[in-house]
């Protein structure tokens, strides 16, 4: 009799500690998970030109493959990979191309004048009236990209993030496409400077949350992300002012030419024709 008692007993003690520390896992805090932000999750297949946004990914990947971040570049060696590029991807680069470049590395050189803030040169404007349209900030403006939705101070993880991103940009590009208002020139620039940002947000939060050290442009983002309050801000927004720039160029694709100012935000100390 008093062996079942105490058989009883300590089945009950079993039980109850079991149940305890059910409680107590169920309320210790889960700790979110970073997740890869897949080519599917960043496409748009209403923007006429999402592919350049494929583009823009593709050629970051062949960049940092064929350059060294760490030392100095400039307009032969960009020439020299954009060749390659355009090779591998069995794209036409000849002489428009070759030209619509070095306008892009003119304009590239003079937007920036030594600063890190994005200024525009006055014959920009002249040049390509759509670009101040699209790009000057105006609290009139309905299109202007939500890169604010990057930033840390935001909470959750940087996949939500990002993904909440990309659905605003998407949100964004269904009223471009129907707003009657705007040119054909600049609808076009405005449809590559939202798909360029939608697949630059993709990359780069794959690149610091995701593969880390495994990418060659990870250690640079660190040492910039520490010094600035949303470093991914500033990178997709070279790459989406860039796109811009480069959908109007002539020769020059939006994808191809937005990597030159992604790159150039986050490897600035190698790129002498762009900071100086």
């Amino acid at each position: 009799m008093m062996k079942n008692l105490l058989n009883t007993i300590a089945i009950a003690l079993i039980a109850l500690f079991m149940f305890t520390s059910c409680d107590k896992t169920d309320e210790m805090p889960v700790e979110q998970q970073e997740r890869e932000i897949s080519n599917a999750q960043m496409q748009n297949s209403k923007n006429p030109y999402d592919k350049e946004g494929e583009l823009h990914n593709a050629f970051l990947d062949y960049f940092i493959a064929k350059a060294d971040g760490r030392k100095e570049m400039n307009r032969e060696k960009m020439l020299v990979i954009y060749t390659d590029f355009y090779a591998a991807q069995k794209m036409e680069f000849g002489e428009e191309q070759i030209a619509g470049y070095q306008q892009l590395f003119d304009i590239y050189a003079e937007m920036n004048e030594g600063e890190r803030h994005w200024s525009f040169p006055p014959q920009l404007c002249r040049w390509f009236p759509a670009l101040c349209f699209v790009l000057t900030p105006s609290p009139t403006f309905p299109h202007l990209l939500p890169v604010g939705l990057l930033e840390e101070g935001n909470g959750a993880t940087s996949t939500e993030r990002t993904l909440k991103f990309i659905d605003a940009v998407k949100e964004n590009e269904a009223n471009i496409l129907a707003d009657k208002e705007l040119s054909e020139e600049q609808r076009k620039a405005l449809l590559n400077q939202h798909a360029i940002a939608r697949y630059s947000s993709g990359y780069w939060h794959n690149v610091s949350a995701i593969q880390q050290g495994k990418s060659g442009y990870y250690e640079a983002f660190q040492e910039a992300d520490a010094a600035k309050i949303c470093h991914t801000c500033d990178v997709v927004g070279a790459d989406a002012a860039g796109a811009a720039v480069g959908a109007l160029v002539g020769g020059v694709g939006a994808g191809p030419g937005a990597g030159i100012a992604s790159g150039a935000v986050l490897l600035e100390k190698a790129w002498n024709w762009f900071w100086n």
